[in-house]
């Protein structure tokens, strides 16, 4: 009898732990480049984009159209930003820029 009441005890307990768990993220802490130019092909290989003081990466221009929904995107921490965009050793944007959590922003170049 003992034996049976601690068994139905501990299932008992057992019981009560599992319940739903359920879990809540906010978005994450990141927002994205769109680097755009005329119709023309000025950066068809792509420019180097520095951002703060990291290393650069290369990213491709899109070329504006009313079909372009959208194009090619760069992920970057949103905040304050220090952005520079070079095309073979020509600086074409320098700035500081401010970016919103999931936020794209289209830089037009020249």
């Amino acid at each position: 009898m003992k034996l049976c009441l601690l068994f139905f005890s501990v299932i008992t307990l057992a019981a009560c732990s599992v319940g739903r768990t359920t879990e809540t993220r906010g978005l994450e802490n990141e927002a994205y480049l769109s680097f755009v130019r005329g119709t023309t092909d000025k950066y068809s290989d792509g420019v180097q984009v520095y951002i703060d003081d990291n290393a650069p990466f290369k990213a491709k221009v899109n070329k504006v159209r009313p079909s372009t929904v959208k194009g090619d995107t760069y992920v970057i921490k949103s905040g304050k930003r220090h952005l520079k965009v070079v095309y073979k050793n020509k600086t074409l944007y320098d700035k500081e820029i401010i970016v919103s959590t999931q936020e794209t922003k289209r830089i037009e170049l020249p």
